[in-house]
């Protein structure tokens, strides 16, 4: 029984392996290129199949995924970013075709102690040429991310440093196939109910937060086209998103949180905010007191875009103390407004760019509206909101940023701050972590 039984163990394994074979060489003369690569654990071996080759043994070991990694490292425009955008470009293949719903995710370590899990910046799931793309906004300093993806029930996975990395490029092939399953897929979007956080919405089936955990800390420059003091306290506010993301990891809905922290200045300004490049269907805003529960109005509206929404109103009315001076010492919030804005059509994150987007403030008293540096530039192809120097108007800066005090330059408040703008963001990319505690505002989360 125990040779009957061992002679069948090989039957079987030698008709599986024919089976393979036979539906691998079928299609090897159309897809081998894109099925192989000379990096694969696999290549000598599928090599061998093609007729007239000598055979060579199948490798063995842990050789259900080979890696083809092209990532790159090309060097981006320093516009004094304390946030990273690298971009995604996964490509999931089998022995017969590229995988279609294969799903591919990045994650980051979560910066609160004792959390369970970490938090995912991307999620996509391959579409029929097996491929995913987009893009993920990570904090500056972050040194490592983790990629994950499923195929047919098993995993890939691996840490990957992305100090100089600009784009994770990888391509995975697989040395199995599918077996037959019946899945849960209410709203029919291909995706199982259990991995759809919108079980019953065909159009979202992913959600990311930007940043993934805390807020930004946005701050202003009021002065614009003038060189203002670099205190960054004249009208600061703390924002963070949500985007609704389809199965191939395009945004269909847009999520805005803003709650405005300082007005550390004599002008007073408006926060407006833009989404350049989609189309929409619909937003809602809703506008709350400094306690941000307290409803005090509700809009809503139809645009075909979004390039210039009033989130918040005149700066005089939306907080109660500058929270910038040096006799403050208690940090009081001022008004809160939640934005969601539903899209026409679905918009590749390449495309839409990383959040905040466009949030920008205009100055009521110059009627000067002042964006992010890196945006807009004049016929000449310079930037229009960067000053002589190279400084900009306006810093984004993960979680709570403590801003400088009035009329205290930011090369004074944070003392790293200088060497990481004289590097061009290479060095001391946590500058914004050690400030001089005596010489900012102390803001708590």
């Amino acid at each position: 029984m125990v040779g009957d039984k061992h002679n069948h163990d090989i039957r079987t394994g030698a008709y599986m392996t024919k089976k393979i074979l036979i539906c691998f060489l079928a299609s090897l003369s159309i897809s081998f290129a894109s099925c192989t690569s000379s990096s694969d654990p696999n290549y000598a071996w599928l090599m061998s199949l093609v007729a007239g080759s000598t055979a060579v043994e199948a490798p063995s070991g842990p050789t259900d995924f080979g890696i083809d990694i092209n990532d790159e490292t090309a060097p981006v425009d320093f516009v004094f970013d304390t946030t990273r955008t690298i971009t995604v470009n996964v490509q999931v293949i089998d022995p017969v075709a590229p995988v279609n719903g294969s799903m591919v995710q990045v994650t980051v370590p979560s910066a609160v102690p004792g959390a369970a899990s970490n938090k995912s910046v991307f999620k996509a799931y391959t579409n029929p040429s097996g491929e995913v793309t987009g893009s993920f906004t990570i904090d500056g300093d972050t040194k490592t991310v983790h990629l994950t993806v499923e195929a047919y029930g098993k995993f890939y996975e691996a840490d990957i440093s992305i100090v100089t990395v600009s784009k994770v490029d990888r391509r995975i092939s697989i040395s199995f196939t599918a077996t037959g399953q019946q899945i849960i897929d209410t709203d029919g979007d291909g995706i199982q109910d259990f991995e759809d956080v919108f079980p019953n919405d065909p159009t979202r089936v992913s959600s990311i937060r930007v940043p993934a955990e805390d807020y930004y800390t946005t701050s202003y420059e009021d002065l614009f086209p003038k060189q203002g003091d670099a205190d960054f306290n004249d009208y600061v506010i703390r924002s963070y998103f949500e985007e609704d993301l389809n199965k191939f990891g395009e945004v269909v809905r847009v999520r805005g949180y803003f709650t405005h922290v300082a007005k550390g200045a004599g002008y007073n300004h408006t926060l407006r905010f833009g989404l350049p490049g989609a189309s929409v269907t619909s937003y809602s805003l809703l506008r709350y007191a400094a306690d941000g529960t307290t409803l005090e109005e509700n809009l809503s509206g139809t645009p075909a875009s979004i390039a210039d929404l009033e989130i918040l109103g005149n700066s005089s009315t939306t907080i109660s103390k500058s929270n910038a001076s040096k006799t403050d010492t208690v940090f009081v919030k001022g008004k809160t407004a939640k934005l969601e804005v539903i899209l026409s059509a679905p918009i590749s994150k390449l495309v839409l760019g990383p959040a905040p987007y466009d949030t920008f403030i205009r100055v009521v008293n110059t009627g000067k509206d002042i964006h992010a540096a890196g945006r807009y530039f004049d016929a000449e192809g310079k930037d229009i909101y960067r000053d002589a120097t190279g400084f900009p108007w306006v810093l984004l800066v993960p979680g709570n940023f403590q801003w400088p005090y009035e009329a205290t330059d930011i090369r004074t408040s944070y003392p790293t701050f200088k060497t990481w703008y004289e590097s061009l963001g290479t060095t001391d990319t946590d500058w914004f972590r050690t400030p001089n505690t005596s010489a900012v505002f102390p803001a708590t989360p």
